[in-house]
């Protein structure tokens, strides 16, 4: 039986039968209307808001200091661009953004505790470069690249079409790519730390197990990249770009890393390519659920990776595909063990979860209902 809404007001149909918005009640009108678009702070009303709060002014206080910080490093030693230096600022990001809130020391230092072991493993493995028990190797990336593509390394033929004495704008664009390869890694790590802690604890693992295979690799196959193969005589010309747009841009500091004038650099370690391979293992992590849009840009940042480095000099084409090999590698098996070590959590917090065994001490055992009873609804 269907029942009418007597109170209910008659709409007036237009002349296909449709009620028009202006046959409408007011309020009803009113509620369909969309709301007015919200009106932008300026930068100083925005500035005020967050002074007023007094764990909003410490973050802004911590964020400008960070800052002021960045730029006296800049002009008094060049770009941060040790792994090390990266790793402080980001720590002290991660500090800073959680001061409103409070600082949660011990989770800090559990999560971020194996990427520091990561840094200091690359700093004794750097003093072993300079002293290698055998190699370096060069000959068999020389003979790949070489045979692959047509007699020709694509080192030495890229710089034939694309690199004459005086910098161009391409070279620029290598270069910063080639640099995001020291901070990337890292920012990604913090943002997911702040934003969605549970892929920040399957993202660290992976990058730091993908590292450590790297640096192994590097202990028992010592191998020379293209711009060295060149200076050795196992390869044509080739032009080490990287240590050029430096020095153009008045960084010495960072030139004389990449040269050779300072102990921190490690020439003989290009095999696997960790700068191909951080990219490839960035799109493999964040390759599901992501749109197409997103997808593209994860896809074309190893392979833009990848052309610099060849393009440069600073990687043979088969270490970069050793090192997408090592990160594809080290996701799928990564995340096999992650997921099995997840279920098990799972499964421990289930059994041995909180159970009320005993009833509240004001409560007769006797009172209570059987568990076979049916529960009154």
């Amino acid at each position: 039986m269907t029942t009418i809404d007597e109170d209910r007001p008659e709409v007036a149909p237009d002349a296909l039968g449709t009620p028009t918005s202006a046959s409408l009640p007011v309020d009803l009108r009113t509620s369909l209307s969309p709301e007015p678009p919200a009106k932008r702070r300026s930068p100083a009303v925005w500035l005020s808001d967050r002074w007023a709060d007094p764990g909003k002014r410490k973050v802004t206080i911590g964020w400008l200091l960070l800052a002021a910080s960045l730029v006296v490093y800049f002009f008094v030693a060049g770009i941060p661009w040790s792994l090390d230096w990266v790793f402080i600022y980001i720590t002290a990001g991660l500090v800073i953004s959680s001061l409103g809130t409070g600082v949660k020391w011990k989770s800090l230092l559990i999560d971020w505790l194996p990427l520091f072991l990561v840094l200091t493993v690359y700093g004794l493995l750097r003093g072993y470069a300079a002293h290698p028990l055998w190699g370096p190797f060069v000959k068999p990336q020389v003979w790949f690249d070489s045979h692959v593509f047509g007699g020709v390394a694509p080192t030495v033929q890229l710089q034939k079409w694309l690199y004459t004495p005086g910098l161009h704008f391409w070279d620029y664009l290598c270069w910063c790519c080639y640099m995001s390869h020291f901070f990337v890694s890292f920012i990604i790590a913090g943002v997911l730390w702040k934003t969605n802690h549970a892929k920040f604890r399957r993202f660290v693992p992976l990058f730091v197990a993908m590292t450590f295979a790297g640096y192994v690799t590097y202990v028992l196959y010592p191998a020379m990249p293209p711009w060295m193969a060149s200076q050795t005589g196992h390869l044509g010309s080739v032009t080490r770009i990287i240590p050029l747009v430096l020095d153009h841009m008045h960084l010495h500091t960072g030139a004389a890393i990449f040269t050779g004038g300072n102990k921190f650099d490690n020439n003989i370690a290009a095999m696997p390519s960790l700068h191909g391979g951080y990219p490839m293992l960035i799109c493999l992590f964040f390759w599901k659920g992501s749109s197409a849009r997103k997808r593209v840009l994860l896809a074309a940042y190893p392979i833009c990776m990848a052309f610099t480095l060849v393009y440069t000099g600073e990687h043979f084409v088969i270490d970069i595909f050793m090192g997408w090999l090592y990160a594809a590698t080290t996701f799928y098996f990564g995340s096999k063990l992650l997921d099995r070590w997840e279920a098990r959590q799972l499964r421990r917090r289930q059994v041995t979860g909180p159970i009320d065994s005993e009833p509240p001490p004001d409560v007769e055992v006797s009172s209570l209902p059987s568990s076979s009873a049916p529960l009154a609804t």
